[in-house]
């Protein structure tokens, strides 16, 4: 539900009440949520009770005339600017989320509860007939119907306001005053919905087709209405001039006031030009058919690669031309496109839902119905039922349509120093056969890069868990190296070398026996521990069990090639599904689920047995996971079993047939038989770690061996939206700034943000409570990070316009985002409803359309690159040694490429775009800073571009290449 017909919520300028406000608002929800669902529903509604779960959150059971129960949560929480409210839909579960600003009044809760109630009902049933939701709304002023004369769910959810605000006009308990204020604020709410003709009855023309427009939806609405929302419409449903003298002097004053807040709030927003097309759609401005997008995926893929050719060409053409390129640079996509700058140089290497041979994300169209707001995209026109997975054919037309909007490299790229301390971005495109060139490219940032590269690397079995745990091989070799300098600090022979040794054998790429042999056989072994505190010391020794795990890991991947995986392989289409007829994965979570699913359906043939801890709340409430269970573990011939263990190291044996194969022992929850399982083949999904990206490791030991220094900060903007993670890399009198954002921003680097600190526990609570698993989703999914990078590419191009709090870097979470007092008893115990709430001083005028629920997934966006730096290549020979110009006079000179060298001078302007420009508001597009002074021209490039693909087949004879 958004706010634009209020002023002060349309511009931000709610009351700041202190954080116990957000306490009262789910306080008060307690108390009136049952007399706004009787008031919402009437007889539709059977029974509502309230609860609360085992961590203190209240929730709601409603259980309609049909005998159908759906949970309601109500949490009060940061919401964007101009959002009063929105609602997570979770049509799987019948799990219903609904958030409030915590700038929210509280006499205006109840009605935005009745909204948000009237909505997400609307979802719920229609989903129960596998219908998708109207698109279009019916109840708005004006003579205009939408094409088909229903009502959407912002329809239901202003029938909801009306619903209630019409029991309150007749509440006993109500004085006679605040029920005529129900009753101006019911008519008036009439003239937003369209319900009434506005235009004077002089105007015939204008009052003939408002009347007959109002008329109809009137009849579309009577079935929703109660009973008493009916008997005033028969009083107030007719023009000005025919109501009563003070419902008509009302009216004059609510529609008085209605011009008022939309100019101050036109004032505020201004005008805004939309020139970027919504991706999904064909030149017509229709979603692409469902049975065409496997097919326009491909295209899309091929037009990708034409326009990632060209750019490599113009980039190549402009450095042997002696012009080194200073460019705006993004590294990585995936969700995160939705703030694609088309200015901006975007290197990536189409991972994760390219390669992901699954059947979808995790999550129904209706848990990420949000997309169609933050990507511009209609999730549902990917899907026959809004409870099915939105299509993974969707999701790769979408991501290459935004790509596609400037230039774009299909490859890897690392941001690195150069000689005289610029930062550069060494970029290595790939083919169509996904081979990385042996020759980089250079490319001088301008401004601040941005790092997107989606999820962190997966963790090997055996890390060591807890405060003291150590997740990686790096890490124990970065803590190593640190003690050892404390140890050269204190003259200690050998420490100094020692730690050399140490840091060249990570990165040249020793194995990890090879650095637990040396560090086993070192004299320096007990120094190490000598001296340290309990906590320092159970951490340094569980260095020793981290690099011991990782050496049996790999002696196990060299011992079965193709059969010990890591999850991102599997999900990534990077193995062989018939290499082994029955699998293990460790790891309960949803990476195993995904990883269990691609594996059983790749193979019908395999067999699967899922290890580890409970699995988290959030896969029940998503699609995938029960539709597994139907599926694989039921039947005569079962072939995925989920077993509970701790999983410790990876253990191997010698099979009968002279294979290493491996095993686990596990317990089956439900009967407490203990087993064994036994496979061939091996899956390691037990989370993610936490270093710096891959694009910024290599920058990072650079800036370290010229002593400078690396921090960080928590990323919010003004209404204290998580945005992403921001890096300093002080060296040589200068500083970098790095921004990270998309999957990869909610893995905080360790070395940057160590664990002490409590700042990623502090992150991870908030994104539980702004995504509850009850959702289905999580923080890193695609659709939230779709909405994260739609409102970081706001933040970002309102501070650049000069706003100094449009981009806030803080040092942990807003106080905001803590969780409020939960351990108040509900003071709503029966179905019976709950006496009418007090009056709400709401403007006359009502909200108009509701901001779609923010919603995600737990398998998510782009995958992280390879995490090693095996080869640190040599600087180029020749780089610039001051900050990068538009003509620099010193550069790397690397060997142009013949076939594409004429080409890259031939024109300039960017591939045509893919689809005419749409109407419409989304954040991904306004965000978007089109500015271009102060940097040197694009690459140059050519002049005749093809036409971007249609959903149609092309022509034949004219090919994509032609």
């Amino acid at each position: 539900m958004d706010g634009w017909t209020d002023p002060r919520a349309a511009m931000g300028t709610l009351p700041q009440y202190p954080h116990a406000h957000q306490d009262e608002l789910v306080s008060a929800a307690g108390r009136g949520m049952a007399s706004v669902a009787t008031a919402v529903l009437g007889d539709r509604l059977n029974s509502f009770d309230a609860d609360r779960n085992s961590d203190g959150r209240q929730y709601f059971v409603l259980k309609d005339s049909q005998g159908e129960s759906a949970t309601v949560w109500v949490d009060a929480v940061p919401l964007v600017r101009g959002t009063l409210a929105d609602t997570a839909t979770n049509t799987t579960s019948q799990h219903y989320v609904i958030r409030v600003s915590d700038r929210l009044p509280t006499q205006m809760l109840d009605r935005v509860l009745a909204h948000e109630l009237g909505e997400f009902m609307a979802v719920r049933e229609r989903a129960a007939s596998g219908l998708a939701p109207v698109r279009e709304d019916l109840l708005r002023e004006g003579a205009q119907l939408s094409a088909e004369w229903e009502l959407s769910a912002p329809d239901r959810g202003r029938i909801g306001e009306l619903n209630w605000l019409a029991a309150r006009t007749t509440a006993p308990d109500l004085t006679a005053e605040q029920q005529l204020a129900a009753r101006a604020e019911f008519s008036a709410l009439l003239d937003t919905c369209g319900i009434r003709p506005t235009a004077e009855m002089g105007d015939e023309e204008a009052f003939k087709a408002q009347d007959r427009a109002a008329r109809i939806r009137q009849y579309v609405s009577a079935r929703a209405l109660s009973a008493s929302s009916r008997r005033l419409f028969d009083t107030l449903a007719h023009p000005i001039e025919a109501l009563p003298p003070a419902d008509a002097t009302a009216l004059r004053a609510a529609r008085d006031a209605a011009v008022r807040a939309e100019r101050q709030v036109e004032a505020f927003i201004g005008r805004r030009e939309i020139t970027m097309p919504m991706p999904g759609y064909d030149q017509n401005g229709l979603p692409l058919p469902r049975d065409q997008l496997e097919p326009a995926a491909e295209r899309w893929a091929q037009y990708r690669e034409q326009v990632s050719e060209r750019t490599v060409g113009a980039l190549e053409g402009q450095l042997a031309a002696g012009q080194f390129p200073l460019r705006k640079v993004v590294i990585g996509g995936g969700a995160s496109l939705t703030g694609r700058d088309p200015e901006a140089l975007l290197v990536d290497a189409a991972g994760r839902w390219h390669l992901d041979p699954g059947n979808g994300i995790v999550q129904s169209a209706d848990q990420d119905r949000d997309l169609a707001q933050w990507m511009g995209v209609d999730p549902y026109a990917a899907v026959e039922d809004p409870r099915h997975r939105v299509s993974i054919h969707a999701v790769r037309v979408w991501e290459d349509q935004l790509a596609t909007q400037g230039d774009v490299v299909n490859g890897r790229a690392r941001l690195r120093l150069g000689l005289g301390g610029e930062l550069l971005a060494e970029i290595r495109p790939s083919g169509p056969d996904g081979q990385e060139s042996d020759t980089p490219l250079w490319v001088a940032c301008d401004g601040t890069p941005s790092i997107a590269t989606g999820l962190t690397p997966d963790a090997v079995p055996g890390m060591p868990r807890g405060a003291t745990g150590v997740e990686s091989r790096s890490e124990a070799v970065r803590l190593i190296g640190d003690r050892l300098r404390e140890l050269e600090g204190q003259a200690v022979p050998g420490a100094r070398e020692l730690r050399a040794w140490l840091t060249l054998a990570e990165r040249g790429g020793a194995d990890a026996r090879t650095v637990l042999g040396a560090l086993e056989s070192s004299a320096l072994k007990d120094a190490l521990m000598d001296g340290l505190d309990e906590e320092t010391g159970a951490r340094m020794d569980n260095c020793f069990t981290a690099l011991d795990s990782t050496g049996k890991w790999e002696t196990a991947r060299e011992a079965a090639p193709g059969r010990a995986l890591l999850g991102d392989e599997v999900a990534e289409n990077r193995f062989d599904p018939r290499a082994a007829q029955h699998w293990i994965i460790a790891g309960s979570g949803g990476t195993g689920v995904a990883n269990a699913e691609i594996i059983l359906r790749e193979n019908p043939d395999a067999y699967v047995t899922i290890i580890g801890n409970a699995p988290p709340d959030a896969l029940r409430h998503q699609v995938q996971y029960p539709e597994m269970l139907e599926r694989y573990t039921t039947g005569e011939n079962p072939r995925l079993t989920i077993g509970r263990t701790e999983v410790g190291a990876v253990e191997t044996y010698q099979h009968e047939n002279g294979e290493t194969w491996f095993q686990a022992d596990y317990v089956i929850e439900a009967t407490g038989e203990r087993r064994t399982a036994r496979a061939a083949g091996y899956v390691c999904s037990l989370g993610r770690t936490n270093p710096l990206p891959p694009a910024l490791q290599v920058l990072a030991d650079e800036v370290r061996d010229r002593g400078g220094e690396i921090s960080g900060d928590l990323q919010f903007d003004r209404d204290d939206q998580y945005i992403g993670y921001g890096l300093t890399f002080a060296v040589d009198g200068r500083e970098h700034r790095v921004d990270v954002d998309g999957a990869a921003s909610w893995q905080l680097p360790r070395e940057i943000f160590a664990p002490k600190t409590g700042v990623q526990a502090a992150l991870n609570e908030m994104g539980q409570r702004g995504l509850p698993s009850e959702t289905g989703n999580a923080a890193p999914g695609f659709s939230p990070i779709a909405r994260q990078s739609a409102l970081r590419a706001r933040a970002v191009a309102e501070a650049a316009a000069g706003d100094p709090d449009a981009v806030r870097r803080l040092p942990t979470v807003p106080e905001r985002w803590q969780r409020p007092d939960l351990t108040r008893p509900s003071t709503v115990t029966s179905t019976a409803p709950a006496p009418a709430p007090a009056p709400v001083a709401m403007a006359a005028t009502a909200p108009t359309a509701v901001t779609p629920a923010v919603e995600t997934e737990t398998e998510t966006e782009t995958a992280a690159a390879p995490g090693t730096q095996a080869d640190t290549p040599a600087e180029p020979t020749a780089q610039p040694t001051a900050q990068p110009t538009s003509e620099p006079t010193a550069q790397p000179a690397p060997e142009a490429s013949a076939q594409h060298a004429p080409e890259a001078s031939a024109g300039r302007g960017a591939p045509a775009a893919p689809a005419p420009g749409i109407s419409g508001s989304h954040l991904w597009q306004m965000g978007v800073h089109r500015g271009g002074a102060g940097r040197p021209n694009a690459p140059d490039r050519q002049e005749q571009q093809p036409p971007p693909p249609g959903h149609e087949p092309p022509e034949p004879g004219v090919g994509l290449d032609d």
